[in-house]
């Protein structure tokens, strides 16, 4: 049954009685120990054993001790952790997200909120303020300072009053000071900068959200249309509206039910050296110009959650987050845009859920399949785009490779085209050399389109037929060989391209009767000169 939570903590309790949550009470250094410790997860145990981690005794490098708990791994430590969070089964994510996509719900503004019960400001917010969280370091030994990894930073265009909400980094520079990088030109935060900065304004207001019910946070990671804003869509996954709540120092509107909120303004036309931090592409970013925010206010509940992202190397927490959220907003884009022999879209893992997007349909002409990654390339393209017949397994990325292998011609299949720049990447430019993220010239991004679908009708898979595998199958287990893991495809199946007279061959064949075959063969020789 559908269902949503109305805060941080009700989730907690529900991971808890899922079976899905770990609570760590001995001491733990959130600066060397914390994120390799739930890391060894993703690098050891398969993905269905996965937890989500408490962290309830956390100190730091300098022996500070925090009374905040960090929580780590909860919003997509796994498929089955981020559908607990989604309110549904793991299968019925896909249809949850198109639907909320398709009926949004207006949020409601409320007078208060938990998220305002504790206030730091004045005096205490220039000494202490961030330095009272506790944000963990995400990847000790590479990264130079702590970084906000699930913070929600929340802008609004200036003219409409529309607000976003976008998941970026943030690096604590000072307890006052915290930069970011919203590093995709056009989009979110960053599309938001430079309209306040062609406005005329030298600030812009900005608040990050930390610690929001899971249906906030699968939003801001996901991207949403420019014209639609992500409380709407949060509203429509929970079923009922997001409470929102004014900020005390900014004019914008934050969950009410949120752990922490921090408060402040980005300089829309300065900006400072900020990284390196380790990414989902699993590379560490460079140093680089980018934005930051002045700190203008701190608040947040009286026991609140710090809540923290588990990213760098796929898979990841992140990579699983945009693998499920992306994907399905990706699919919806393509069936609303008219392309209805889509049956699958998944942004690969392995990829870091970013940059491999593979398109499953029935195509209806030859040209089909081209033409759906031509306008998934307009919005959702990431690297490579590869469209393949309903028969593959897209999960599979050596079933996918296989399709790549056989069913594309290269001079035909596969065109070249310049998408968004995705300045995380560290093939677009080498180390030292700017990446465009502060108005400066951009290196070029290109994204690879591949139609890996049969461009006409083939033979048969060569595998036998799955009676004849079924029956394989069934003597393993009677000579009580290893458990199987199958994987696709493990029978042979029809493609189009098969006569009735092979048909007729093939039966004769497993009846014995092969030889009738070889003698009628003998009567349609011809000669060769």
């Amino acid at each position: 049954m559908a269902r949503s939570y109305r805060n941080l903590a009700e989730y907690v309790a529900a991971l808890e009685a899922a079976d899905k949550l770990v609570r760590v009470t001995i001491p733990i250094n959130k600066d060397t120990e914390l994120h390799p410790l739930v890391r060894l997860q993703f690098r050891g145990l398969p993905e269905a054993k996965r937890k989500a981690f408490l962290f309830e005794n956390v100190h730091d490098a300098r022996g500070r001790k925090f009374d905040i708990p960090v929580l780590v791994a909860a919003m997509a430590g796994s498929a089955d952790i981020y559908a607990l969070g989604m309110g549904c089964a793991v299968e019925e994510i896909p249809e949850r997200w198109a639907s909320a996509m398709r009926n949004p719900v207006t949020p409601v503004t409320v007078i208060s909120g938990p998220c305002q019960e504790v206030v730091i400001e004045g005096e205490r917010l220039k000494t202490q303020g961030l330095d009272l969280l506790p944000v963990p370091i995400s990847t000790p030994g590479f990264d130079n300072a702590p970084y906000t990894s699930a913070s929600h930073w929340v802008s609004k265009d200036p003219e409409t009053g529309l607000h976003n909400l976008g998941n970026y980094r943030g690096m604590v520079k000072a307890p006052d000071r915290i930069g970011t990088l919203p590093a995709m030109l056009g989009v979110g935060m960053r599309n938001h900068i430079d309209l306040w900065r062609a406005a005329g304004h030298e600030r812009m207001p900005a608040a990050i959200v930390i610690g929001a019910p899971p249906h906030v946070s699968y939003t801001a990671v996901t991207r949403i249309p420019n014209d639609m804003c992500e409380y709407d869509v949060a509203g429509a996954i929970a079923g009922a509206p997001v409470e929102l709540v004014r900020c005390r120092t900014q004019d914008l509107m934050v969950p009410a039910e949120a752990e922490i909120v921090v408060e402040g303004t980005v300089p829309t036309s300065e900006v400072e050296m900020e990284g390196p931090f380790g990414e989902f592409p699993g590379y560490m970013a460079q140093r680089d110009y980018s934005f930051f925010m002045d700190v203008t206010c701190i608040t947040m509940r009286k026991k609140p959650i710090y809540l923290a992202i588990l990213s760098q190397l796929p898979p990841s927490e992140s990579s699983m987050m945009r693998h499920l959220g992306r994907s399905a907003a990706a699919k919806k884009f393509l069936l609303d845009a008219g392309f209805d022999t889509v049956s699958d879209l998944d942004y690969l893992e392995c990829g870091g859920a970013n940059s491999f997007v593979v398109v499953k349909l029935k195509k209806r002409d030859a040209g089909e399949g081209m033409r759906a990654l031509e306008h998934l390339a307009t919005k959702f393209i990431g690297k490579f785009a590869i469209a393949v017949d309903e028969d593959i397994d897209i999960t599979s990325l050596e079933h996918i490779l296989w399709a790549v292998a056989w069913r594309v011609r290269p001079h035909v299949d596969v065109k070249s085209v310049e998408t968004p720049l995705l300045a995380l990447d560290p093939s677009v430019a080498p180390p030292g050399t700017s990446r465009g993220i502060a108005n400066t010239e951009a290196p070029i991004s290109t994204g690879l389109l591949i139609d890996a679908t049969m461009p006409w009708d083939y033979p048969p898979i060569s595998l036998p037929r799955k009676e004849y595998m079924e029956r394989a199958r069934e003597i393993w287990r009677e000579l009580q060989l290893p458990a199987l893991e199958l994987r696709s495809p493990w029978y042979g199946y029809q493609l189009g391209a098969w006569t009735k007279e092979l048909e007729d061959e093939a039966r004769l064949a497993v009846e014995g009767r092969y030889l009738e075959t070889g003698a009628k063969l003998k009567n349609v020789r011809k000669r060769i000169d």
